[in-house]
């Protein structure tokens, strides 16, 4: 089954990141997973490294999974709620949240597979 991720880079008000953070991770992922079609998320801090060429546009990165065959019912509950009783935005959030949909194309692979293998073993098999 295909899933698709929903990825959101925020950033807060300047001075008002502890009421973003806890807002964000204590009230807003629950709201968003409350929405039809929603059924994981994380949150992610932008860590500078060798391989980090230029930061990202926004220092926090949230990610929701979505079962692919619901990803337009999802985004439209998600619409219909935001700035709702059902869905609050905190004033703590800084403006020009960018949003983007990712669709898998593949399987997932864990340390210790390979890639395809699982495929491969289904048709060796004759599954």
């Amino acid at each position: 089954m295909a899933i698709a991720l929903l990825v959101v880079l925020t950033e807060p008000i300047p001075g008002r990141e502890d009421q973003y953070n806890d807002w964000y991770t204590n009230r807003h992922l629950g709201d968003v997973l409350a929405a039809a079609g929603f059924t994981a998320a994380q949150r992610f801090h932008f860590v500078p490294s060798k391989l980090s060429r230029n930061p990202p546009p926004a220092p926090y990165l949230a990610i929701y999974e979505v079962d692919a065959d619901r990803r337009e019912e999802a985004e439209e509950f998600l619409l219909a709620a935001v700035r709702t009783e059902a869905m609050p935005i905190s004033a703590a959030l800084g403006p020009g949240a960018v949003t983007w949909w990712f669709e898998s194309m593949c399987d997932r692979v864990e340390d210790g597979e390979q890639a395809g293998a699982s495929t491969s073993r289904r048709s060796e098999a004759g599954t």
